[in-house]
């Protein structure tokens, strides 16, 4: 009887779940899937982008990314992102900047060398508009 009980309360569990992370997942749109907007990425520096989105969320852009470093040694590395939206003619219609981060060595076999970054703009650019991300690194703390 008890382990019937456990076993309804992991199904209940997991069935909530489910159903939160869906719901969580259905008020964002991605952009660059859907080809309203391209992304370029660009590194200056021992940290690089190593991967990018773009999300239409609450009336507005979101861009969500991942650093990371080339090296194996050395301490954490501050760096912070600059996103510039480009309008299909090529103007520049917005520019912002992520957080500073500090980006560990890499450790070979391990997840945690790889730090998130998110950059907001108040506003969805126009279809075929590109945005150009570009990692800035120091390498002194």
């Amino acid at each position: 009887m008890c382990r019937k009980r456990s076993f309804m309360r992991g199904i209940v569990f997991l069935a909530v779940t489910a159903v939160i992370s869906c719901g969580c997942a259905t008020s964002r749109v991605d952009l660059v899937k859907s080809g309203a907007l391209t992304i370029e990425g660009r590194a200056e520096g021992k940290v690089q982008i190593a991967w990018s989105d773009a999300y239409e969320q609450a009336g507005g852009l979101r861009i969500t990314g991942v650093l990371m470093r080339h090296d194996h040694v050395g301490t954490p590395i501050k760096a912070h992102v600059d996103a510039t939206i480009l309008s299909p003619d090529g103007r520049v219609l917005d520019t912002a900047c992520s957080k500073d981060i500090y980006v560990p060595r890499r450790i070979t076999g391990r997840g945690q060398s790889l730090k998130r970054f998110s950059v907001r703009f108040p506003h969805v650019p126009p279809q075929g508009s590109s945005v150009r991300l570009v990692c800035h690194s120091d390498t002194a703390m």
